[in-house]
């Protein structure tokens, strides 16, 4: 096989995973996990949209796990030296944090500038994954988000960005950021149900992909990138529920109503 062919059957077996992955949400009213509540119910005092959201979670990190170790394995990516960094690059982790909810903040911004009636963290909470986090305990609503992004990081930075510039040199080192960036970008979108949710996926997932992805390639570390969108998730997400809670205007449909079959 030749390399052009080796890279194309890459980009098709990335693309469908994250495709799939994005939707992976959607089987939260399903029958399969309605049984599979009905079950655990017998046997837990949980009520039953605690114990679906428990469930889609733990499927949705351990799909993520399960594809970026098997790329990871099958491409040969030694991704342990990725774990390590220099003490002189440590100060780029606040540095690109502060970039990542820069490029965030300017995008929005310029989005509620022209459309002031924008309610911004109100749909951030009617987002289908965040709805999923609020049936949770205080607890997990700062580990939820924070472990999905962990998971995140793994596939598209610690898998799919470190491949393509580890086994195709040949795209050099914009390519693998487009492509990295357009792959995370869609999967978060397909995780929403209206436009506006989708654009405030794809402002924040453009933002938390460049920037990581410059961050791997200046330090030759994954740790960057792996912090930065850690700390960026639990930032957001703690920051919309506190303002959609002091918002009363913010309406919010019953929970199966916003998951469509898969």
């Amino acid at each position: 096989m030749n390399n052009r062919f080796d890279l194309s059957l890459f980009l098709i077996i990335v693309t469908v995973a994250s495709i799939l992955w994005g939707r992976i949400n959607r089987i939260g009213y399903s029958n399969f996990i309605t049984s599979i509540v009905h079950v655990i119910m017998k046997y837990s005092k949980m009520n039953a949209e605690l114990i679906r959201s428990y469930l889609v979670w733990s499927i949705y990190m351990f799909a993520g796990l399960v594809a970026a170790v098997a790329l990871l394995l099958t491409y040969r990516v030694n991704f342990l030296r990725y774990l390590t960094l220099e003490p002189k690059t440590f100060t780029l982790i606040p540095l690109a944090f502060i970039a990542q909810n820069s490029l965030t903040g300017l995008m929005i911004q310029s989005w509620i500038a022209a459309k002031p009636t924008m309610n911004v963290f109100g749909e951030l909470t009617s987002i289908p994954w965040v709805r999923y986090t609020l049936m949770m305990p205080s607890i997990m609503r700062v580990i939820a988000p924070m472990g999905a992004a962990i998971f995140e990081e793994l596939f598209f930075r610690g898998a799919i960005f470190l491949i393509l510039i580890s086994k195709f040199p040949q795209t050099g080192a914009y390519l693998p950021i487009l492509i990295c960036t357009v792959l995370f970008v869609v999967q978060q979108v397909l995780q929403t149900d209206t436009l506006k949710q989708g654009l405030i996926f794809l402002i924040g997932s453009t933002s938390i992909s460049i920037v990581g992805c410059i961050a791997t390639l200046y330090t030759g570390s994954f740790l960057p990138t792996l912090l930065c969108h850690t700390a960026y998730a639990f930032f957001y997400f703690q920051l919309g529920t506190s303002m959609s809670k002091g918002n009363p205007t913010i309406q919010r449909s019953q929970p199966g109503s916003t998951y469509p079959g898969f």
